[in-house]
């Protein structure tokens, strides 16, 4: 089951209301799409581009709102990393007022790059509803993130069983740790493991 978690915790003034922008789209299935005679999912394909309907919905959000998130559910199942369309449609969705790009599909996590701003490319599974294995059983939640800022990212690694989800201890913790190091480590990400499942996650100073 998609949808993962997603907490944002900035630095707020006291008594400040936070406006919060989200934007959820799909690029799959087709046949599920909306149209004008029936209800269905809002279908944006990124594989040369974002459609300018989407971009101009996160312009307008920016407008409005002090953080917006893009929240697509696009690609594949079971890849190990971003498309290079996926990186091009990410940089697309930020310059167009996007402060994070949180991605999800894949059944898999994903590293994490800052190519025009923090992007999940996939955070994996919040539930697992399809039986576990190996390489979807453990998923990412983003506890928090700042805005319009390379402000670290703080990720949360959960192990998945079916219909059970829990943090992820010991050898679970130890190979989100592993994965998480090398797959933001091809994106240009640093990765510190501040608890046994806790991570954060910053651009790479050269």
């Amino acid at each position: 089951m998609q949808h993962p978690g997603i907490l944002l915790n900035p630095k707020t003034p006291p008594g400040r209301v936070l406006r919060l922008g989200l934007i959820g789209v799909t690029d799959h299935p087709v046949e599920y799409a909306a149209a004008p005679e029936h209800w269905g999912v809002a279908l944006a394909s990124m594989r040369d581009e974002p459609p300018p309907w989407l971009l101009e919905q996160i312009a307008a959000a920016r407008e409005r709102c002090d953080l917006v998130i893009a929240f697509p559910h696009w690609g594949p199942n079971m890849t190990s990393g971003p498309a290079r369309w996926q990186k091009r449609a990410a940089s697309s969705l930020h310059a167009a007022g996007a402060d994070l790009v949180a991605g999800h599909s894949a059944h898999v996590f994903h590293g994490v790059s800052w190519n025009g701003g923090p992007t999940l490319f996939d955070l994996g599974d919040v539930l697992d509803d399809l039986g576990s294995t190996p390489t979807c059983a453990t998923t990412l939640v983003c506890s928090r993130c700042g805005a319009r800022a390379p402000t670290p990212l703080e990720l949360v690694g959960l192990r998945l069983e079916y219909c059970h989800t829990r943090l992820a201890e010991g050898a679970d913790a130890d190979w989100i740790a592993a994965r998480l190091e090398h797959a933001c480590g091809e994106l240009g990400a640093s990765v510190t493991r501040s608890a046994e499942q806790r991570f954060t996650i910053e651009p790479r100073r050269e």
